[in-house]
């Protein structure tokens, strides 16, 4: 059986769908803090600004990563929901957060000892 002819490297593919600044660390605090309002993620994504926070959730929401939804209330109510595709990218960035307390503990800890990603999720709470 011949196999299909590939257009372009999967890992580029999804890197290119999530390595824009600040991409993973909106889908981080969506997915493991329920962040769903502009705001909250203006107030929990370091280092973002405002525009650049807006021209993100249009790219992920062009992307296919997360929909929006207005509530006709006044004020004005916006909350962003991760889709079914986004929630395929779970895994990777619980590896990537593994990997990083494992390998990396001297950057991401105080006390620059190793430990399991979940554990370090227990820690932040």
């Amino acid at each position: 059986m011949e196999s299909p002819q590939l257009k372009s490297c999967p890992i580029h593919n999804t890197f290119d769908l999530i390595g824009r600044k600040f991409t993973v660390l909106i889908l981080r605090d969506m997915m493991l803090y329920g962040k769903t309002r502009f705001n909250e993620l203006l107030d929990s994504v370091e280092e973002i600004n405002s525009k650049t926070l807006s021209l993100r959730l249009r790219e992920m929401e062009r992307d296919e990563l997360v929909k929006r939804h207005v509530y006709p209330e006044m004020p004005l109510r916006v909350e962003y929901e991760l889709t079914e595709k986004a929630g395929h990218l779970r895994p990777i960035l619980e590896q990537m957060g593994e990997f990083s307390t494992r390998y990396c503990a001297a950057d991401v800890f105080r006390d620059k000892k190793p430990r399991g990603f979940k554990q370090a999720l227990d820690i932040e709470r």
